[in-house]
């Protein structure tokens, strides 16, 4: 997710400053900007079934979480015919991969496989292979940036390595690591060759065995393979139309998983129930965004309040969007997946509705500006 959320080749994001006039002002009427309200309480009639309607989402389950448990499970859908939706349903959950990738790897450090401030190379004795498209793994090159050595396993998981969000070029750490808080999806591919070299496995099968099968998430894998594709909803765009989505075969822990509302609420609930480890993910945040409160712990951004921290993550996949959000205080939360590109214009009322106070998220450039959902929304361009 999202900037975080997928490769340039499979991004649409435009700045305002390069938007046409004629989009402008429909872009600044919205709240993807710094200083713009928060967003309005959800109005009781306002059900999840209203609001997918209201915003042309094919399908959409939401997993709700009180006091570190499952509460319930609520599904919609505005296509005609409806969609057939189940808290099993299987969506690709974009940069929602990265949080349940992060809980994976503080387990290693807790067993003592790796550490947090090893670098990361220490893991990788061959050298690292850079795939230009990470969709395929070939083609692929050596890094030979003498900076990649100083990049730890604590710079990957809070963003701060200096490697940019994605490349299709030569693979170079932009700024020095450690130093700046810059998203970046290469660094979790990264990581992820690091752990394949720690435990002999690819990322699939060590995620299985790690997260998958002892929190009982029977419908998710980080590769689209015959089990998870039988549950698994199309894609589609922001006017509801059919999306053709990627086949993700290849396993990526930025952005690769696929899941169910119902699973990735088991992962929320397991989480939250770890004092060590949720307390060492969140313990440490560097800032991203000072003025509202917005910073980044080990796998999860975070808004910070007077008396708690709620941590979040979303994801961005052609035909998908995915939400998911937890108060450490109190311990309640919710996951939101939706086979939908209109799918995050649901994140703001479910957030105030589950977790009612401002959400700071939402005003951030964060989440940034699709100008495909622009053009279709706003001028029923929908390509």
């Amino acid at each position: 997710m999202p900037s975080s959320r997928v490769p340039p080749s499979r991004r649409r994001v435009l700045s305002a400053a390069r938007l046409p006039v004629v989009l402008l002002s429909v872009l600044l009427a919205g709240c993807a900007w710094p200083g713009c309200p928060a967003p309005a309480p959800l109005h009781q009639p306002e059900t999840l079934q209203v609001l997918a309607e209201r915003h042309h989402v094919c399908g959409v389950v939401v997993a709700v979480i009180r006091d570190r448990q499952l509460a319930s499970i609520e599904t919609a859908s505005a296509c005609a015919p409806p969609a057939t939706l189940a808290p099993d349903s299987v969506f690709q959950a974009a940069s929602l991969s990265k949080p349940v990738f992060a809980y994976a790897v503080l387990k290693l450090v807790a067993q003592g496989k790796l550490d947090l401030d090893t670098p990361v190379m220490t893991y990788l004795p061959q050298g690292y292979r850079h795939q230009r498209n990470l969709l395929t793994p070939e083609p692929s090159d050596l890094v030979t940036d003498p900076q990649l050595a100083a990049i730890t396993i604590r710079m990957v998981l809070n963003h701060t390595s200096g490697l940019p969000n994605w490349t299709s070029g030569v693979l170079r750490v932009g700024t020095a690591p450690g130093t700046t808080w810059n998203y970046s999806g290469e660094g979790y591919v990264l990581l992820q060759r690091a752990v394949e070299s720690v435990t002999g496995q690819p990322l699939d099968r060590f995620m299985a065995a790690q997260v998958f099968q002892p929190l009982g998430m029977n419908h998710s894998d980080y590769a689209c393979n015959e089990r998870v594709a039988k549950n698994l909803l199309p894609g589609t765009k922001a006017n509801g139309a059919p999306r053709a989505a990627m086949t993700l075969t290849n396993p990526n822990a930025a952005f690769s998983l696929h899941t169910s509302a119902a699973d990735y609420a088991k992962f929320l609930v397991a989480l939250m129930n770890d004092d060590a480890l949720l307390t060492q993910s969140t313990a440490s945040p560097v800032a991203v965004d000072p003025a509202l409160g917005i910073s980044w712990g080990l796998g999860w951004g975070m808004e910070r309040g007077r008396d708690d921290a709620t941590i979040w993550h979303w994801g961005n996949n052609t035909g998908y969007r995915a939400f998911a959000m937890a108060s450490v205080r109190s311990g309640d939360g919710f996951v939101m997946l939706t086979n939908s590109e209109n799918g995050l214009e649901l994140a703001p009322p479910l957030a105030q509705k589950i977790l009612p106070r401002q959400h700071t998220v939402f005003q951030s450039p964060i989440l940034g500006t699709d100008l495909l959902n622009v053009l279709c929304n706003t001028l029923r361009i929908c390509l």
